[in-house]
């Protein structure tokens, strides 16, 4: 019989404590000992090659939760013998804040963000009283999946024999997404930091067998989030003398591009590595990896997913600066011309430049990435230039970037210079700031033709800082804190929690989403549905100055988005069958 109900609790004792299980969505934040909600959703909408998550709060005692035995079942379509996947279900754990992001609108305290493998050691919880303790579920919708209502458990049994069943219902929408998604992403995280941050050695050479299937663990975790590593390991060329072992870097490229799905892919090379004068001495030598690298990317058919990504040049903030990346378009324009491959150079910056002096940057980049604040300054502030729109124009890419806390001179003006932002500012992605600041860049995105972003690290932590304690990771000399920043991913390591391995976030997790929303917009679009995703969109998201913090409007307007374009989808399949039936 399908279950209805959000809770269920079975006493084993008369003078056992009760216990409470509840929902609610992935967009809320569940406190430690605060009220657990109780009137929540227990139902989800997904297409098929879509992730969807919820959340399952037990509100219980320490004592309770010590030895919590977690079991998810199959999740059984209701009218047929169809079984999908289990979902994944991890535990939530706690991190402080202590001192506030600048601007932060929400309070110092204890923030969930670790989704712990339930394998791994749970968070040591003292004291007698009932505390809340929630379990991200992530249900998962494989492409063979048919279409219709499901319903799934997850059962619970608590250290002192009580037991409980939540029971929810998935409705799995009549189309696909994308196998390769379709907003293009760099999320940097580098093959020395991930040595240094579980204790491995590495010294510049190849890396050992456990560090190498550390770092394919972390670019599985972040494809299977639909986003894409700036670079992987397997594609680097010798670096003693820049060769390329082109049946291994093919190898590396395969399985990165074809079997994760990941739409981006970044060429290695750096200024002096690997060659030490690559605009000099080793041009030629240079430009012909550099065209031997793309081949290789053009051979797989997967030529439109490479681009160059180099830290030196990124964010030039002085004319010698703008003069190095101009040199380095130059070089990678050459390359184009000489050996007829594409390569586009992207750097983190914005089409204006700050200051006349320096010169312009057209012509030399091809993948503009602005931050957040600049795309607002420059397409939807009244004195802004419309630049982004201009380079679009003239066929080059934009995508944008999220880092520490930066609202334009005149934003603060026009909003009266608040001392928190608390509503329609451009996105901050750091913990103490609401989740609809990372969900909402899906939706914003389209509208000034937006196709990609960036984030700067994912395990970053300032010296001292025990990111499984404290969510304040990225420190600045004049004194501010900025929680969670550069910090994606928390590292587990053998020590302390049994194995090495990555650990999601739950701000990874809003990234997941706003991904597939962007998904669910271009699907849309190439329904002829994007007046109608339009009028959804401008629901709660109007611009990056001009957006609401409701994730409940947008979960509707996702679940109403779902709806039309399952049904424009039907009518293209019905319409595409000949009169008279299928021959």
């Amino acid at each position: 019989m399908k279950a209805l109900l959000l809770l269920l609790a079975l006493t084993t004792c008369a003078a056992a404590q009760s216990v409470k299980v509840s929902f609610c969505d992935g967009m809320t934040r569940i406190s430690r000992d605060g009220a657990a909600p109780t009137a929540a959703t227990n139902t989800l909408y997904a297409a098929r090659g879509e992730w969807e998550p919820l959340q399952i709060i037990v509100t219980a005692t320490p004592e309770q939760l010590k030895t919590i035995q977690v079991i998810a079942t199959g999740i059984a379509k209701d009218d047929s013998a169809a079984l999908l996947p289990a979902p994944k279900v991890l535990r939530e754990h706690y991190v402080r804040v202590t001192k506030s992001t600048p601007m932060a609108p929400l309070p110092p305290g204890d923030y969930p963000d670790a989704l712990v493998p339930l394998d791994m050691p749970a968070q040591e919880l003292n004291g007698t009283e009932v505390v809340n303790q929630p379990y991200w579920v992530d249900v998962f919708v494989p492409y063979t999946a048919a279409p219709g209502a499901y319903t799934g458990e997850v059962r619970f049994e608590f250290a002192d024999g009580m037991k409980a069943i939540a029971s929810y219902t998935l409705n799995v929408w009549d189309f696909d997404l994308p196998v390769v998604p379709k907003l293009r992403t760099s999320i940097m995280t580098t093959v020395r930091h991930v040595a240094q941050v579980h204790g491995l050695e590495y010294h510049d050479n190849a890396p050992s067998l456990a560090h190498a299937g550390l770092l394919n663990a972390y670019y599985d975790l972040l494809a299977e989030h639909r986003l894409s590593v700036d670079q992987i390991y397997g594609s680097y060329p010798d670096a003693g003398t820049g060769k390329l072992d082109e049946d291994k870097v093919e190898r590396a490229l395969r399985k990165h591009l074809l079997h994760r799905h990941c739409n981006s892919i970044g060429l290695p090379i750096w200024p002096k590595w690997p060659f030490k004068d690559p605009l000099g001495e080793d041009r030629a030598a240079a430009m012909s990896y550099v065209a031997q690298w793309m081949k290789l990317l053009g051979k797989i058919r997967c030529e439109s997913r490479g681009y160059v990504i180099m830290g030196d040049l990124d964010e030039p903030n002085d004319e010698a600066a703008y003069a190095t990346v101009r040199r380095w378009g130059e070089f990678f324009n050459e390359v184009e011309k000489k050996h007829g491959v594409r390569v586009p150079l992207h750097v983190t910056e914005q089409p204006t430049a700050e200051k006349a002096a320096w010169g312009s940057l057209a012509g030399a980049v091809d993948i503009w990435v602005p931050h957040f604040s600049e795309v607002w300054k420059d397409m939807e502030w009244a004195g802004g230039k419309h630049d982004i729109a201009l380079r679009r124009q003239a066929g080059e890419e934009v995508w944008a970037y999220a880092a520490l806390v930066q609202m334009p001179v005149a934003w603060e003006q026009q909003h009266g210079r608040p001392k928190q932002l608390t509503n329609s500012f451009p996105p901050v992605w750091a913990l103490d700031y609401p989740p609809m600041a990372h969900r909402i860049v899906g939706w914003l995105f389209p509208k000034h033709g937006i196709t990609g972003f960036d984030y700067w690290d994912t395990i970053f932590a300032a010296e001292g800082v025990d990111v499984w304690q404290d969510a304040g990771t990225f420190k600045t000399p004049d004194g501010a804190t900025y929680n969670g920043d550069g910090s994606y991913i928390y590292p587990a390591t053998e020590k302390r929690q049994g194995r090495n391995a990555p650990v999601a976030s739950m701000r990874l997790k809003w990234l997941r989403e706003t991904v597939e929303d962007y998904d669910y917009l271009m699907l849309a679009r190439q329904l002829g549905l994007e007046d109608e995703a339009r009028r959804l969109t401008a629901s709660f998201a109007r611009g990056f100055g001009d957006w609401d913090d409701n994730s409940g409007v947008l979960l509707k307007a996702r679940q109403q988005l779902g709806a039309l374009i399952e049904s424009a989808q039907q009518r293209k399949q019905t319409a595409a069958v000949p009169a008279g039936g299928a021959k």
